[in-house]
């Protein structure tokens, strides 16, 4: 047995413990958080990448949707129209999305990019009582009943209806009311007529309405007088047929028919009210859920591209082809030789692009932020955005000393080339070959 002597020598000259220093746990402290920014990093790509994915799974179904309705549709046409309530008529009647809702080809979930955030689109504005297309390409005549299509002139829902004017359609509701975003919001965006992916020109107009001019022999746009854009059912050939697009010179692959949408513009897209739903609105029939969609003062998602406009060099701004008027046969030889110059249209060089701000670089990755679109092809692909200003440039002239209100104006900061030709069409004429042309025999 040690004796006690014994065992306080060997406790005496047993070796202390010693702790960390502050130097030596900043260390590891540091290490900790650089592996565990390391993995947040890896997680947010991950969910993004997720999301990305989804969004393009979105996209994907939306064609086949498209090429459903086509087969079906005894117009041959892969949609009715866009999603614009002053333009095209009752969303839940008239529209690719409406198309898609009532037919049950696409789920009201799949009309959304998860990694946007505008979830709900400006033309419910409209619906709500506030335009937000300028008065522009509004529907005439016969066209009007449009407007008044589907629970837009209903004075019920399901026989349940607000305490407005009945007159007033949209089941009894006044506009710029509580009530009518109540409607709104059950009705449109619960049941999925709502989106934030933008559609094309080509989706829903195809190519201008047409006209000649005999006194210089010239090609002119031929919708109404005193109009801007070709954006209306008076001023284009209306939505793509199969047809049209089998006689395109373009290849399918090359025609964008939707993308991510982005945020629309400050005086028309910003919501004064909330988008929402409570359990004592006159439309609960009993239900005690509430939901907030979007609140007020929160910017909501473009519907529709601009279609065909070009570069003003002296006024320093993007300006829409005149809906009437307009001279367009430089436009369509280069388009049928496809060799268009930058577009500074009017009296420059008189061609045109598509315009591509309605498109928003929306998901993030390696190198930078990037759009993704569904073609007309059925194929999805992505597209970078190389200088960081939010948009894709296809092409126009935009120089590099303006101020920072002339890029905001525009969107693009520079004439960085985004969407090549070899990859995106971006003229007017997707198939020219169609249009004769003056007559060779006389």
């Amino acid at each position: 047995m040690t004796s006690k002597p014994a065992l306080l020598i060997q406790k005496l000259q047993a070796p202390k413990r010693r702790g960390f220093t502050i130097i030596e746990l900043l260390v590891v402290i540091s290490v900790i958080a650089i592996l565990a920014s390391l993995v947040l990093v890896a997680v947010v790509k991950a969910r993004e990448s997720s999301r990305s994915i989804t969004c393009q799974s979105n996209l994907r179904q939306a064609g086949i949707g498209m090429f459903i309705r086509a087969e079906r549709s005894s117009r041959d046409q892969f949609c009715s129209g866009l999603f614009d309530h002053s333009r095209e008529g009752c969303m839940d009647t008239y529209g690719w999305v409406s198309d898609q809702v009532n037919a049950g080809t696409l789920a009201k979930e799949n009309f959304l990019c998860p990694s946007n955030p505008m979830l709900v689109n400006e033309k419910l504005l409209d619906a709500y009582g506030l335009p937000t297309n300028d008065n522009l390409n509004a529907p005439t005549g016969g066209q009007r009943a449009r407007l008044t299509a589907g629970i837009c002139g209903d004075c019920d829902w399901q026989g349940m209806l607000g305490t407005g004017d009945a007159s007033e359609g949209f089941a009894s509701t006044d506009p710029l009311t509580t009530e009518r975003a109540a409607l709104l919001s059950r009705y449109f965006i619960e049941q999925g007529y709502n989106t934030n992916y933008v559609t094309s020109w080509f989706l829903t107009y195809t190519a201008p309405r047409i006209r000649y001019q005999a006194s210089d022999q010239s090609l002119r746009t031929n919708g109404q007088a005193a109009q801007q854009g070709l954006r209306g059912k008076r001023e284009t050939l209306g939505p793509l047929t199969r047809a049209y697009l089998g006689r395109s010179d373009v290849p399918s692959s090359h025609i964008a028919l939707l993308g991510d949408g982005a945020p629309g513009d400050w005086d028309e897209a910003i919501t004064p009210v909330d988008f929402a739903y409570q359990a004592d609105d006159p439309f609960s029939a009993g239900d005690q859920t509430s939901r907030t969609f979007v609140t007020a003062g929160s910017i909501l998602s473009e519907s529709s591209s601009e279609g065909p406009v070009y570069y003003h060099r002296s006024q320093r701004k993007i300006k829409r082809i005149g809906s009437y008027n307009s001279r367009l046969e430089e436009q369509w030889r280069c388009d049928r030789n496809r060799n268009c110059p930058p577009p500074t249209g009017g009296s420059g060089n008189r061609t045109y692009m598509q315009s591509t701000v309605g498109w928003m670089a929306t998901h993030g990755g390696a190198g930078g932020y990037r759009v993704n679109f569904l073609f007309a092809d059925g194929s999805v692909r992505s597209f970078m955005d190389r200088n960081g200003d939010g948009f894709l440039n296809p092409g126009f002239p935009v120089p590099n000393n303006l101020t920072e209100a002339q890029y905001d104006r525009i969107g693009f900061r520079d004439d960085s080339v985004e969407l090549h030709p070899s990859q995106f069409f971006s003229g007017v004429f997707i198939a020219p070959k169609t249009i004769q042309g003056i007559k060779r025999v006389e």
